[in-house]
């Protein structure tokens, strides 16, 4: 029995189609998306989300979220392309009230597909500072599979408009079409209907992919590491007086500057600044100055050891926590009492009750914390999220041995604009797992009407 002319035709399409290669998802930001950097710019704690377009020349939509009170403050932006001047960038102005507003938007202009730089200034009574945000925009080419699909669709609707043609016109002269004409037809009807549905599915899994790859499912490829170089100004800074720490990050196999970090919760860095007594603890986000190099300010309160603690993610790679000491000058002071641990305390208007499901706590075995927060008698019902999470809690052994930073085991709250009407409370948890006993100081963060409570504790783990 003959084998039909479109069974063999359909074979070899379908195999085709299924060898085209898929497109794979990188770790960053695809166009059309949104990115939100979290940072210090200055004195200032601001989330701005630029909406990256899916080609240029197009508008940058910006949305400027201000994470503390920030007082009557003048926030300038503008976009130029990575390594040139901004002395004729395209530049806009946001008038920032008091009090602020939940949301200030602006828009610029991109001119062009590449890498770009966004710099924010911020000028106020509390002072300024300045940040630049790095963006790319693509035009995204089209894959060998969508150039496939759109010609079976093509030929899909070219075929039929001249089957009917033929049709109208065999009828006009009363004339039947010839039989292998209208097999002919419908063969090449049924190859464009396979392949168009083959590579549609196709698309729709590339798709799922690479939404699942945006997720946290693309496969780490193992960078080299980052190298940190930390620095002073002054170089000999002084307990009480401001300094400006330093961050100079660069490649590990080129020693070129890294300027491949990825956003990790809004942040391009996450950096905590802890002393060797634990009594100083700072949770920060260095704006970017320059390719690999961030700054900020901070006011030490105590002479010693300070140990910044450097929280990156490179793109396409995992999370690196980075350890760097500096020294603080200065009389010395007497040691602080500790933080209390379980049981209830005052934090402003609020009252942070801390329980634990494993008392006591044990090394190796896992403990959920749980935070209860009350005001005025009434549980507090509006948390809201810093940096995506309900809270943010960090661990350190008292020898410096551990840190670690644990999220909160609440839902995730959306990045961007999206998480101003997220609210969280009475009670936040945590689980972790200390690795090993002894006593650990531990600093848990929450945000409520704009400000950021820290809760300090102290716990002893047994073995």
């Amino acid at each position: 029995m003959r084998r039909p002319f479109r069974t063999l035709l359909v074979l070899p399409l379908i195999g085709l189609a299924l060898i085209l290669p898929v497109s794979a998802a990188a770790h960053r930001s695809a166009p059309g998306s949104a990115q939100t950097f979290t940072q210090a710019i200055g004195p200032y704690e601001i989330a701005i989300t630029i909406q990256i377009p899916q080609g240029a020349p197009a508008p940058l939509l910006l949305v400027i979220a201000p994470q503390d009170d920030m007082g009557d403050t003048t926030i300038s932006l503008r976009v130029a392309p990575r390594g040139q001047s901004f002395a004729n960038a395209p530049a806009v102005q946001v008038r920032a009230t008091n009090p602020p507003q939940p949301l200030y938007n602006a828009q610029l202009q991109v001119d062009r597909p590449g890498d770009w730089d966004l710099e924010a200034r911020v000028e106020g009574a509390k002072g300024q500072g300045v940040a630049r945000l790095p963006f790319s925009v693509v035009n995204p080419p089209l894959s060998v599979a969508t150039v496939a699909l759109l010609i079976a669709i093509g030929g899909l609707i070219v075929t039929m408009i001249v089957s009917i043609g033929l049709e109208g016109l065999a009828q006009r002269r009363n004339q039947p079409m010839p039989g292998w004409v209208n097999r002919l037809l419908g063969d090449v009807l049924f190859a464009c209907v396979i392949v168009a549905v083959i590579l549609g599915v196709q698309q729709f899994l590339d798709s799922l992919r690479a939404t699942q790859a945006a997720a946290g499912g693309t496969p780490i490829s193992g960078l080299p590491h980052v190298n940190v170089v930390p620095g002073t100004a002054p170089a000999a800074p002084l307990a009480g007086r401001p300094l400006t720490l330093t961050l100079n990050l660069s490649d590990g196999s080129t020693g070129l500057p890294v300027e491949d970090l990825s956003l990790h919760h809004e942040a391009l860095m996450h950096l905590v600044v802890i002393s060797s007594d634990g009594a100083f603890f700072a949770h920060l986000h260095p704006p970017r100055l320059a390719p690999g190099r961030f700054a900020i300010a901070l006011t030490p309160d105590r002479p010693g050891r300070y140990t910044a603690y450097v929280e990156i993610e490179r793109q396409d790679s995992g999370l690196q926590v980075i350890a760097r000491d500096f020294q603080v000058g200065g009389t010395p002071t007497a040691d602080p009492a500790p933080p209390p641990g379980f049981g209830s305390r005052e934090i402003g208007d609020l009252r942070v009750s801390v329980s634990s499901s494993l008392t006591p706590l044990r090394a190796g075995r896992q403990a959920t914390l749980t935070f209860s927060f009350n005001a005025g008698g009434a549980p507090v019902m509006d948390l809201q999220p810093w940096l995506e999470m309900a809270g943010h809690l960090i661990a350190r052994s008292a020898d410096g041995a551990v840190y670690g930073h644990i999220h909160a085991a609440e839902r995730m709250a959306p990045g961007g604009p999206g998480a101003v009407t997220v609210r969280y409370g009475p009670d936040v948890r945590f689980v972790y797992t200390f690795p090993q006993p002894g006593r650990y100081q531990l600093w848990a963060q929450f945000r409520r009407a704009g400000k950021i409570v820290t809760v300090p504790l102290t716990l002893e783990v047994e073995k």
